[in-house]
């Protein structure tokens, strides 16, 4: 570790519950958003109206989920993925251990699982991109200070969306005949709504050949775009908040009650814009681009960081203890309840299981989102008073270290 950091940051290295917490939350945050994609076409995420619907109580409900979740969990997570990162390094650095070999290897399996996840259960897979950009930012992690990590998070995050205002202020002059293929993101025509439909109302072969191509593509644009900028930033952001003692709860009150204030306020005037964007727009390509790209894009990572100071408000307080406790074994096991999501999910919604894909009204699926939340919730903290780790941590740590881990707590 370099002297800049020892001057710079001395942490306590036991596990910092405000992580745990912070991660449990984000994991069933990312649910609110992600359940979109599971239930129905690609484009019902991202547009309110792409499915034809115009119900007010569907419309509300994209709204409030789009303000408040969308864009916003994934954020989030992606801060505590950095945090993560930094923390296991200086854990290993702190046992006279090369934490390079141990973190490749981590995000070599990683990389594994999420390509797993990505062709074979769901075509909206974050774990890869995590592990791709986990590989590079790690370089940043024990040898910068707090600052230059700030400072080269906000180049990657600013460059991202002036990338996203210069598309689209290029767009004028694309052809119409492209600027329609480029609109069917948002408004895919009704051949291939169908084919989106009936791919994954089918079976498992069906959806396999249809997410495959996606998810492909989908990685591409990851790799090249999103995820050094906007993922791998908000890694790096994570790093900058653990190395100011911010991530993990160890400033005071007040300071929280004035990060959370300052952030939200921040984040609450660009989603302002957003609304305005999008309803000045009509919610057509242009509008949805630059709400998604943009305005969306950059309140979220204020309103990401307002939820922090929100969070660590509650991880410093006596309110509701019962409940913070549950969220914090969520985020002990947020790898398996992330792929567990995958799984119930698309057993619901896809051909091979239950078939409900495109059924469902957009606020419906929220009685199902609560439901997994509950079981979760409870689960994780009844499976914790048992074993030390969630099945996939466990595998994914034995398979870092190369040795079994421990795991049942009763032969301990």
């Amino acid at each position: 570790m370099s002297k800049t950091m020892d001057k710079e940051f001395k942490p306590n290295l036991e596990r910092f519950l405000s992580l745990d917490l912070i991660r449990g939350i984000a994991v069933l945050g990312i649910l609110v958003m992600n359940i979109a994609t599971f239930a129905h076409i690609n484009a019902f995420y991202m547009n309110p109206f792409a499915a034809g619907d115009t119900s007010s109580a569907n419309t509300t409900t994209w709204l409030v989920t789009h303000f408040f979740a969308d864009q916003k969990f994934y954020t989030l997570f992606s801060i505590l993925f950095g945090a993560g990162i930094m923390l296991m390094a200086q854990r290993a650095s702190n046992k006279g251990v090369s934490p390079t070999p141990i973190h490749m290897k981590r995000m070599g399996w990683l990389l594994l699982f999420g390509l797993i996840h990505g062709f074979f259960i769901w075509y909206g897979d974050i774990l890869a991109t995590y592990a791709l950009m986990g590989f590079w930012v790690f370089f940043l992690a024990l040898n910068t200070t707090a600052k230059t990590k700030l400072f080269i998070a906000s180049a990657l995050m600013g460059f991202f969306f002036v990338v996203m205002a210069g598309l689209y202020f290029l767009f004028q002059w694309v052809p119409a005949s492209e600027m329609e293929e480029m609109n069917q993101m948002f408004y895919p025509t009704r051949a291939l709504i169908e084919e989106e439909v009936t791919a994954y109302q089918g079976g498992y072969l069906e959806n396999l050949t249809h997410r495959a191509k996606f998810y492909g593509m989908a990685l591409i644009n990851m790799l090249f775009l999103v995820g050094p900028l906007r993922i791998g930033g908000a890694m790096l952001l994570g790093m900058a908040l653990y190395q100011q003692r911010i991530l993990t709860a160890e400033r005071s009150k007040a300071f929280y009650i004035k990060f959370a204030l300052t952030m939200f306020l921040i984040g609450a005037g660009l989603q302002a814009w957003d609304y305005w964007l999008l309803n000045d727009n009509n919610y057509d390509f242009k509008g949805l681009w630059l709400s998604f790209g943009v305005a969306n894009s950059v309140a979220a990572v204020f309103i990401a960081l307002g939820y922090i100071g929100l969070f660590c408000l509650w991880a410093k307080s006596n309110i509701l203890v019962w409940l913070r406790r549950k969220f914090e074994a969520v985020g002990k096991m947020a790898f398996t309840n992330y792929i567990m999501q995958s799984i119930v999910l698309t057993t619901i919604f896809y051909g091979f299981g239950f078939g409900y894909f495109a059924e469902l009204e957009r606020y419906e699926l929220y009685y199902i989102v609560v439901a997994l939340y509950l079981i979760q919730l409870i689960g994780s903290e009844l499976w914790l008073k048992k074993f030390y780790f969630g099945p996939l941590e466990w595998v994914w740590r034995s398979l870092t270290y190369g040795k079994a881990q421990p795991f049942s707590r009763a032969h301990s």
